[in-house]
């Protein structure tokens, strides 16, 4: 037993030692040895960080030509929901992952062919959602294809991790596009004063085939006067003032061979239309007949400075069946956030709305959601934590308002 313990204490005492004894590299030995001078050692380590971290970028690896290169980071949200149904006799208390992602990006053979992969595991499922390459001409034009987030509303394509409440607006997840697959030309001018995406999809949702020759339309264009304007709401403290005036459109012509193959992630689709859960070319016959042809615009404006952000949102969809007249639905959210503490305390608020009340809609529904929040910010988005309380109200339905208050927290690595 005493020799156990002996040599045990004896392997401990070694590992610790050789834990702070750090290795030297082939550079130093050879340096060491006098075999290369101290200039030869400086330049054979110049280029030592080719690999590198940084938080909220992840691990890069490049190399020296920056012709190749490789980013693996990840998005980790943990969420507390408390739901107060009027209809329900008891409150939801809940935890959750709402997302748990990876994402590897970068470069092969020239700094222009990039390329994104992202896995989302929250919720217990395995969804891929980003699966594209970029090949960039010139700034004026770019080719993507593959998988990613048609040129929708300003507020779907920014990332959910840049949002300033913990989740998008009532109006933005009842009218969004989600992931599709397709082929886009994009590009910008006057660094960034003018942008544009121009694309053809599937448009039945991420990872879904197209039964049929037809195609889903979308394009985009962002005018930003005063200079670029990112894909981020808040505002950390922006020393001018930036402005961004965007508007898209989406159109599709669906016919009863979709039926079966529309993912439920493209809202328009499934709440906006309800006809995700048309499952048969039978029963969306008899409904729409032969065929049914939806356009929706998009228009937001959205300012930033010193601090204080603000951004607001309008949908408008037309749904036109080959059977019967056809029908509007629209939406819309003005939202503002002010940084109590620079780049730390945020208080905010919103206001959505979303109504389809038109005598001839297939779906109908009139309500509006009003929300506070507040957000502290460790590192930016690099590490949040985000708390809002959300009053929504359903004026088509008895019992149906509900109080939603969540809070979470976010870790980008």
């Amino acid at each position: 037993m005493k020799r156990f313990l002996t040599t045990a204490l004896m392997a401990t005492a070694m590992f610790g030692i050789c834990s702070n004894v750090q290795a030297k590299t082939l550079e130093e030995i050879l340096k060491d040895k006098g075999v290369i001078t101290e200039e030869d050692y400086k330049e054979a380590t110049k280029h030592s960080d080719l690999t590198t971290y940084q938080p909220g970028k992840g691990i890069t690896v490049q190399t020296e030509d920056g012709r190749y290169k490789a980013q693996v980071g990840g998005r980790l949200q943990a969420r507390y929901e408390n739901l107060d149904d009027d209809g329900a006799e008891d409150t939801e208390s809940n935890f959750r992952i709402r997302r748990m992602k990876f994402w590897l990006q970068g470069n092969v053979f020239s700094k222009n062919l990039t390329y994104k992969w992202q896995q989302n595991f929250g919720g217990g499922d395995s969804v891929l959602e980003d699966a594209y390459f970029t090949y960039k001409v010139a700034n004026p034009f770019s080719l993507t294809v593959g998988q990613f987030k048609p040129a929708q509303g300003r507020q779907e394509l920014t990332s959910s991790g840049s949002q300033l409440f913990v989740d998008r607006s009532l109006a933005n997840e009842t009218f969004n596009l989600g992931y599709d697959l397709g082929l886009q030309a994009s590009g910008q001018f006057m660094d960034k004063r003018l942008e544009y995406r121009l694309g053809v999809f599937n448009g039945n949702g991420p990872n879904q085939s197209n039964p049929d020759d037809n195609h889903m339309l979308v394009g985009r264009l962002d005018i930003n006067p005063l200079g670029a304007f990112k894909m981020d709401e808040p505002s950390f403290n922006e020393k001018k003032l930036l402005v961004n005036i965007g508007a898209s459109f989406a159109t599709e012509t669906m016919s009863g061979n979709d039926m079966g193959e529309i993912d439920g992630s493209n809202d328009t689709l499934d709440k906006a239309l309800n006809i995700d859960d048309i499952n048969d070319p039978a029963t969306f016959t008899a409904t729409f007949g032969d065929e049914l042809d939806w356009t929706l615009y998009t228009l937001n404006l959205h300012a930033k400075y010193s601090g204080l952000t603000f951004g607001s949102e309008y949908f408008t969809l037309n749904a036109d069946p080959k059977v019967g007249a056809d029908w509007d639905a629209d939406g819309y959210y003005i939202q503002a956030g002010y940084q109590i503490l620079p780049k730390q305390l945020e208080v905010a608020a919103r206001y959505s709305a979303i109504e389809s009340t038109d005598a001839a809609a297939y779906t109908k529904f009139d309500k509006n959601e009003t929300t506070l929040g507040v957000n502290y910010y460790f590192d930016k988005h690099n590490l949040k934590v985000q708390a809002d309380y959300s009053m929504i109200e359903d004026d088509r339905s008895v019992n149906s308002d509900e109080n939603l208050f969540r809070l979470q927290a976010q870790v980008i690595f």
